[in-house]
């Protein structure tokens, strides 16, 4: 094989391993931003979630049989690895879970301060947040709510099920409930940290 095929081979390969990757993470990252992107796309979200499915398998097997025919099997083998551990990694994930104590952890003070607000009861009931936690609430709102300081993260097109974050000042008990949608009533589910709850 000449020195100018290996080397357009080589660069094949690497695009083809790049191509992979970037399926691979837009999907990771559609996962991690469901809520937001639910918020913001709606139903169109549905359609971007499926394309990065498909980003992510399709350019995986395309990219396999591209690798088996230029004879790259060390590298056909590498990709094969790296597709099945990202799509393990997808699969087994709990991205709910995931975005929710992330954002909980990154705005942890900006939300201690909300909260202080709330108790000592300058916020209005449907106070608008700071620029920073904005995108926490699908109004960009806290609102007061059967005792509690309640964000909005998402709720479905009919405004039926709802979850979000909920502040209580005191422990809640098992019956507690808030209005996560006109059509719902939620739970604090999780307990996150200073009076923080996960609401569903």
């Amino acid at each position: 094989m000449s020195v100018l095929e290996e080397v357009r081979r080589a660069r094949i390969t690497h695009r083809l391993l790049i191509g992979v990757t970037g399926g691979w993470l837009s999907l990771v990252a559609c996962n991690y931003l469901a809520y937001p992107l639910f918020d913001t796309l709606s139903l169109f979200a549905l359609l971007v979630m499926a394309a990065c499915w498909l980003l992510a398998v399709g350019g995986s097997v395309a990219a396999l049989v591209a690798l088996l025919l230029l004879r790259a099997y060390s590298w056909a083998s590498g990709a094969l690895v790296v597709a099945l551990g990202l799509g393990l990694v997808v699969g087994t994930t709990n991205w709910e879970r995931t975005y929710v104590d992330s954002q909980f952890g990154l705005h942890r003070n900006q939300l201690a301060e909300l909260a202080e607000s709330h108790r000592a009861g300058s916020l209005p009931p449907n106070a608008a947040l700071p620029w920073q936690l904005r995108y926490l609430s699908i109004d960009g709102r806290a609102h007061r709510r059967d005792g509690a300081l309640y964000l909005p993260v998402w709720q479905d097109w009919r405004a039926e099920s709802g979850v979000g974050l909920g502040y209580f000042p005191t422990s809640p008990g098992p019956d507690t409930l808030v209005a996560t949608a006109s059509g719902d009533m939620g739970h604090p589910v999780r307990y996150l940290g200073d009076g923080w709850w996960w609401v569903a």
